[in-house]
């Protein structure tokens, strides 16, 4: 290569320049200062703000401390321990049943056949209303029995009456009258024990009057009601021994409540009651303890007691669950500490409230509990008249000493 084209060769290339790694100190410094801050950001935002606390409550020994933040969320809200009367309320179950006083069973008493049925379940019966017609050889028997001894009594009552005739003409004697007489008294005696005989049996003595059929039981009503039960149908053979028919007057029904034992005493005749049925508690009934029994089932522990309710309204029926509320006034005490039922719960199996020592200090307190009225309960000891306790909020509270 000539010394011309060397020189035009680097004057076509011109030289490389080192220059100083600005750019990467730049990024490194940004990496740097970047974090440093946000740290001092969030520094600085902190101190500006108050210092933070937890919004949940502590425990203090026996006492929960709250925070305003915990006491505003869980709506807490006290009352105090009053000083008052209380009349127990025991709420217990049972059972609709009829009043036997209201109800009757009407039995055929004769072998026959069931020529016709008038009424039904469900159907509406006044005293005296044919329920049905039973054929019966027996009662017609019977019946015959009543006819012959009245004919044989009315020719007895003609003879005696000739007798009486011929001897007050002296054409018969004093003994023939007499005879006549005690045989008018023989038939008399035996058409009144065959009319006996068939009303023992169900039927009606027969007349010639009043058109009745011989042999034919009819099955009367003993009682205004209803047909709860109904055993015959037409052309049935039936025996003398059969129930017919149960009439019930369901405006009068007994209740029937299964008592704990430590309850009983608080409980006497006259005590006013709330039943209402398992199945609709709005409809509740006024009634009133009829009867306490004096005996306890030694499985259930319970004795039955008896409540008489007017149902002329038809809200109850027979065999019904119920529940009930027996306001026990004989066991109501002069004056007691009360507190609203909501305040008691349940700390390891035993009844404890919140007493309020101040509007953020809440004193775990175990009580012991007496009567209670469905509203509000009795406490026995653990708290005075006057002290405040938590009555809203009380679930709340318990579950912070379980966390």
């Amino acid at each position: 290569m000539t010394q011309e084209n060397q020189a035009s060769e680097a004057v076509a290339k011109p030289a490389r320049v080192h220059r100083f790694p600005w750019r990467w100190i730049a990024i490194g410094a940004l990496a740097v200062v970047v974090p440093v801050g946000v740290l001092a950001l969030v520094t600085r935002q902190a101190k500006s703000s108050p210092t933070a606390r937890a919004d949940t409550p502590r425990m203090d020994g026996r006492a929960i401390v709250l925070t305003p933040q915990f006491r505003e969320r869980l709506g807490l809200k006290t009352a105090p321990v009053e000083q008052s009367s209380l009349t127990p309320v025991v709420s217990v179950s049972g059972t609709v049943d009829f009043d036997p006083r209201h109800m009757a069973a009407v039995g055929t008493r004769l072998t026959g056949l069931v020529r016709s049925v008038a009424r039904f379940e469900g159907d509406a019966v006044k005293r005296g209303e044919l329920l049905c017609t039973i054929d019966s050889p027996e009662l017609g028997s019977a019946q015959g029995r009543v006819l012959e001894y009245r004919a044989q009594y009315k020719a007895a009552e003609l003879n005696l009456n000739r007798e009486q005739d011929l001897s007050d003409r002296g054409l018969s004697t004093t003994r023939e009258t007499e005879v006549a007489a005690a045989t008018l008294e023989e038939f008399r005696s035996k058409a009144n024990a065959a009319e006996q005989r068939v009303s023992a049996l169900g039927g009606t003595p027969p007349s010639r009057k009043d058109g009745r059929v011989v042999g034919v039981q009819e099955l009367r009503s003993p009682l205004d009601g209803t047909v709860v039960e109904r055993h015959v149908n037409t052309g049935q053979s039936v025996e003398g021994q059969l129930t017919a028919f149960r009439i019930a007057d369901l405006d009068h029904l007994w209740v029937e409540l299964a008592v704990f034992e430590r309850n009983l005493t608080s409980i006497h005749k006259g005590d006013p009651v709330q039943v209402s049925p398992l199945a609709k508690q709005s409809d509740a009934i006024a009634g009133h303890v009829a009867h306490v029994g004096e005996q306890v089932d030694p499985a259930t522990r319970t004795a039955v007691v008896r409540v008489e309710v007017d149902n002329r309204a038809r809200k109850l029926r027979p065999g019904q669950a119920v529940t009930a509320e027996i306001e026990a006034t004989s066991a109501g005490d002069g004056s007691v500490c009360v507190v609203p039922q909501s305040a008691v719960t349940y700390i390891d199996g035993n009844p404890t409230v919140f007493i309020a020592e101040t509007d953020m200090r809440l004193l775990v307190t175990p009580v012991e509990l007496g009567k209670s009225d469905g509203h509000n309960r009795e406490i026995v000891s653990g708290v005075s008249a006057g002290q405040v306790v938590v009555v809203d909020g009380v679930f709340a509270l318990k579950s912070e000493l379980y966390r």
